[in-house]
């Protein structure tokens, strides 16, 4: 096939205007091309002569980094499975991640229609998270964060607690460790993040709805915190210290190294991912050491799984500032969203729908919605403080 006819064909599915045999003739194409680097340049010249508006074209230049590492690097990955689906999904999860950074499978629901770009319908805009949160002392007094001025906030069994100027809170020992430890929590609202450096220099960041509770300074045999929500730790290596994080009736024992933690109670299981280091899962049932790139999950009842080649970029996304979902049901996407911009959710049993974007989490709303709407599988209104998902 001429590139003059594999470019024509390609606007046409991003406009909208294919037929069902241009369709097949561009999928057959694709699904014979893939993994192959003519099939990114093409991919890529349309791309470039493309005109989207400006939110899809933010939204897409990421997706399509991350969609040219993993269809073009050696060996294939195993994480996509594109030959396991049918060939018109494969053409479609390629081309429109390329034309509007979002990529999809229609699995099996005998859909084959390309997504027509919409918009979400908002009788009022809500503007994305910030940095919000309070912290409470161990005599019940609690400090807003966001309005607190920089400098030194105040003084806690044998530690000095400041705000820098870019937000973060920090405690220093002053050497005082006589007596017995007092704690401290940090929670973020709905709507909130913020992060924190501990008393040893381990710094944590905590995501929407989340609390890390911890001494005011590390007395003792060990380091010890327990927390809510989601947060990413980056723990400071003590080997006589072990550390040790307490979510739910998760225990997880480490030494030094990176680790996300998402304990929410709305969620069926508390998800342990490691980027670095290693950590040991203790449940009621047992426990096991996990690897970077491995997810421990462990439920309330203290059954442990592990799932390995954890994409990490969709688990670290929070912290970095987007929403990534890799084939998220409907229900993931939106407690996510809730959680971030603090809005409830209404949406029927029927709509269980699987996403994958990769969008910014600066966006107000309705950008964001806007952006999962161009799916053509389902639409959103905005009332208010509610997202109402209809298909």
């Amino acid at each position: 096939m001429s590139d003059a006819r594999i470019h024509y064909l390609i606007t046409r599915l991003l406009e909208g205007s294919c037929t069902q045999a241009e369709k097949e003739e561009l999928a057959d194409w694709v699904n014979q091309a893939e993994g192959d680097a003519s099939l990114k340049e093409v991919l890529e010249r349309a791309w470039e002569q493309y005109e989207p508006d400006a939110t899809i074209k933010e939204a897409a230049d990421p997706a399509l980094n991350r969609i040219s590492g993993r269809l073009f690097s050696q060996p294939p990955p195993q994480t996509r499975p594109f030959r396991l689906i049918t060939k018109y999904a494969a053409a479609a999860a390629i081309l429109l991640a390329v034309g509007t950074g979002i990529y999809y499978y229609w699995l099996g629901n005998g859909q084959q229609q390309p997504p027509q770009q919409t918009t979400a319908i908002a009788t009022q805009d809500v503007l994305p998270g910030g940095n919000r949160a309070t912290l409470t002392l161990s005599n019940g007094q609690q400090i807003l964060l966001d309005s607190a001025s920089d400098g030194m906030l105040a003084q806690q069994g044998g530690a000095s607690i400041s705000k820098q100027a870019g937000g973060q809170i920090i405690y220093n020992s002053n050497g005082d460790n006589a007596g017995e430890p007092v704690y401290n929590t940090m929670s973020t609202p709905r709507g909130g993040a913020y992060q924190l450096s501990l008393p040893d220099g381990t710094k944590a960041w905590l995501n929407a709805a989340s609390s890390i509770t911890f001494p005011t300074t590390f007395t003792g045999r060990e380091r010890s915190v327990s927390i809510t929500g989601e947060v990413y730790l980056e723990v400071a290596r003590d080997k006589t210290k072990p550390f040790f994080v307490k979510a739910g009736g998760t225990r997880l024992e480490v030494l030094g190294t990176h680790f996300n933690v998402n304990a929410y109670g709305d969620e069926k299981t508390v998800k342990t991912t490691l980027l670095e280091g290693s950590v040991k899962v203790h449940t009621g049932a047992g426990s096991r050491v996990i690897a970077p790139g491995e997810q421990a999950q462990t439920t309330e009842e203290g059954r442990l799984t592990v799932k390995t080649g954890v994409d990490l970029s969709a688990t670290m996304a929070w912290k970095n500032g987007r929403f990534v979902f890799e084939g998220a049901p409907i229900k993931t996407v939106m407690h996510q969203l809730a959680r971030w911009y603090d809005v409830e959710v209404e949406a029927g049993d029927d709509v269980d729908e699987l996403f994958f974007a990769d969008v910014p989490r600066n966006k107000k709303l309705s950008d964001v919605l806007k952006a999962l709407e161009l799916t053509g599988k389902v639409k959103f209104r905005i009332e208010g403080k509610k997202i109402r998902v209809m298909k």
